[in-house]
């Protein structure tokens, strides 16, 4: 295999639990693009440390070599906050297992903002006198928010709300 380079601006961040998911997604399709061998390392852990010979030796070089370089990639896509909790993980399968299990167990923070959410759009009402680009911007951040956490609401359902939301003094045609 020749060695690749991988640009570092390519790579999608794991961000936290409120992304996880996404976040989760993209990372491994552009770890997997780049070179699946680096992936491979990463969810499999190819690099196991051994008394060698000296074929198995050149072997265990380039293993060692692809899971630093999986390790570094990881290391890349992580913000600093969480690298901080799991860098003592020596080998990128190691770290990538802690990532998961660090977004897997804290489901609670996700319902939490997940209910908040649907509140904030069953509660969204026209304010007196608002002008038509500010309602829909303050929708906008509330069904980008909605996406971005994985929640589905169908467009039907997000235009009847935004639709109910008007004001009944407010007419979207111009009295003749």
């Amino acid at each position: 295999m020749e060695d690749k380079e991988v640009s570092t601006n390519k790579i999608p961040r794991l961000l936290g639990q409120e992304n996880y998911i996404k976040s989760k997604v993209l990372f491994e399709a552009a770890v997997n693009y780049n070179d699946p061998e680096l992936w491979t390392s990463i969810t499999e852990g190819n690099y196991v440390p051994s008394t060698a010979t000296n074929n198995s030796a050149t072997i265990e070089l380039k293993m060692k070599k692809r899971d630093d370089n999986a390790l570094s990639m990881l290391k890349i896509g992580l913000s600093w906050e969480i690298l901080t909790t799991i860098n003592h993980h020596k080998t990128s399968k190691d770290m990538y297992d802690a990532v998961i299990d660090m977004f897997k167990s804290n489901t609670e923070p996700r319902d939490i903002k997940k209910d908040r959410l649907k509140q904030q759009l069953d509660r969204f009402k026209f304010k007196d006198g608002e002008r038509l680009k500010s309602v829909l911007q303050r929708f906008t951040v509330i069904v980008n928010d909605i996406r971005t956490a994985d929640q589905q609401i169908s467009n039907f359902e997000l235009n009847k709300k935004l639709m109910s939301s008007l004001s009944g003094e407010w007419h979207l045609w111009p009295r003749t």
